[in-house]
């Protein structure tokens, strides 16, 4: 009996024991599966990311061909008229060469006089053919050279913009102390440059003595003008529309005022900064050019100025444009 019951123990630890051991078997299965799909996840994820790579290096080669076919685009424009024209000659050439084919055609079936006939006519012909073919190679080369004339200006205009930005940064950096606080200011207009100083910085009211502050301005700006001395400079004197007022002197009138103030500036500029005074034309435009309203203290102040205008060098698109004349 005893041992009986011992051998149902013992055939009990062994079915617990066999149980254990499938159910570890079967967790590392477990285990290996996931440690593969970790793994093809993760290759999965590689070749997608080098998938996106690849397509966002293809746009970018999309769009370098769309500029290079619109750049293509663009020069062919101007070949187009060229081609039509020689694509006309060459039709008047075709229909030419096809009556003097037919007439060769007649001549043999033709008498002595309508054949020495035809022959004067061909010669005729072949003068008329000739003149249409140097017709032809004149105007390729007139067209030539006119596309270089274009291009030459081109450049040149892109050239003189580039100066233009250049001297108005330039001016920028030398007078930033005078143009924050409000004392003038510096801006760009039909290609040219203007520092516009108020008479407060300049001048007392009513005189066109320059006042130490404006001649500290008037040495920056020389300073810039002196290093490019391919620069125009005009000097322009303006005031506002009250009347001057005065019992004696040389003064009489607005006009009178701003020719004197404009003076006063370009004898510093030349006198005490060397500037070449063969680059600059002084110029009083009294109260006839405002820039604001003078019904109001405000716009009268800002009308009560020296506008120094900056010209960069034109004589090549001046050249380019009478040779085209």
């Amino acid at each position: 009996m005893r041992f009986g019951l011992n051998l149902i123990g013992v055939l009990v630890l062994l079915t617990s024991l066999s149980s254990c051991l499938v159910t570890k078997k079967k967790f590392d299965e477990q285990v290996a599966l996931a440690d593969k799909l970790r793994s093809e996840r993760d290759d999965c994820r590689q070749k997608l990311n080098e998938a996106q790579a690849t397509v966002e290096d293809l746009k970018n080669q999309i769009a370098s061909l769309s500029n290079e076919v619109d750049r293509l685009k663009n020069a062919n424009l101007s070949l187009e008229e060229k081609l039509r024209k020689a694509n006309r000659l060459k039709e008047e050439s075709d229909a030419l060469c096809e009556k003097v084919k037919q007439q060769l055609e007649a001549l043999s079936n033709s008498s002595a006089s309508e054949k020495d006939k035809l022959l004067k006519q061909l010669a005729e012909k072949e003068k008329e053919l000739l003149a249409k073919a140097e017709e032809l190679n004149k105007l390729s080369a007139a067209l030539s050279e006119r596309d270089k004339k274009v291009r030459d200006l081109e450049a040149l205009i892109a050239k003189k913009d580039e100066a233009v930005q250049t001297l108005k940064k330039r001016m920028l950096d030398a007078l930033k102390g005078f143009s924050d606080a409000g004392e003038l200011s510096v801006y760009e207009k039909d290609g040219k440059v203007y520092v516009a100083l108020s008479d407060k910085l300049l001048f007392a009211t009513g005189s066109y003595a320059v006042e130490p502050r404006g001649k500290e301005a008037l040495k920056k700006i020389a300073d810039v003008l002196n290093r490019q001395p391919d620069i125009s400079i005009m000097v322009e004197g303006h005031t506002d529309n009250k009347p001057y007022v005065s019992s004696s002197g040389p003064i009489n009138s607005n006009w009178d005022l701003s020719v004197m103030r404009a003076s006063s500036v370009t004898k510093i500029l030349v006198g005490e900064n060397k500037v070449d005074p063969k680059r600059v034309t002084p110029a009083g435009r009294g109260e006839y050019f405002p820039v604001e309203s003078n019904d109001t203290p405000e716009g009268r102040s800002k009308n009560r100025r020296i506008d120094i205008i900056l010209t960069p060098d034109m004589k090549g698109i001046f050249d380019i444009l009478n040779n085209a004349n």
